[in-house]
């Protein structure tokens, strides 16, 4: 599956959930996120989608610069999250922006059967722990 794939399944399951998603097109946004991401009664997820390769993935240095400035700017309240979404065989891993990121440390669902919506609002309800 490429990464566009997943993509157009991340925001078909947002949406079909009655949330809003849409994917980012800007070939001249260096570093611009690549999802927007509304779960239906939640916080926008400012997302960098990532193919995972190995056992860790990672925002560009230029993409976390702007994930950081996203934080910075939301200034902890909850209403916009930046988030990196990893993806490799059928599973999603979830973390907040950091360079080099192990899947290990990942919030991820071992179950195939719950859809990508339902991964991110879980997702969501862990950190307010």
């Amino acid at each position: 599956m490429s990464e566009a794939d997943v993509k157009r399944d991340m925001i078909k399951s947002v949406k079909d959930a009655g949330g809003y998603a849409r994917r980012i097109e800007d070939q001249y946004g260096v570093g611009i996120m690549d999802t927007i991401l509304i779960p239906l009664g939640l916080p926008v997820f400012l997302a960098e989608v990532k193919m995972v390769k190995g056992y860790s993935f990672g925002p560009t240095a230029r993409q976390l610069l702007e994930l950081e400035r996203v934080r910075m700017a939301a200034f902890d309240k909850g209403h916009v999250i930046p988030i990196v979404i990893g993806y490799k065989e059928g599973n999603y891993y979830f973390h907040e922006p950091k360079h080099v990121i192990d899947c290990r440390e990942c919030f991820s669902v071992t179950s195939l059967n719950m859809s990508f919506n339902e991964q991110l609002v879980q997702y969501y309800h862990s950190r307010r722990r």
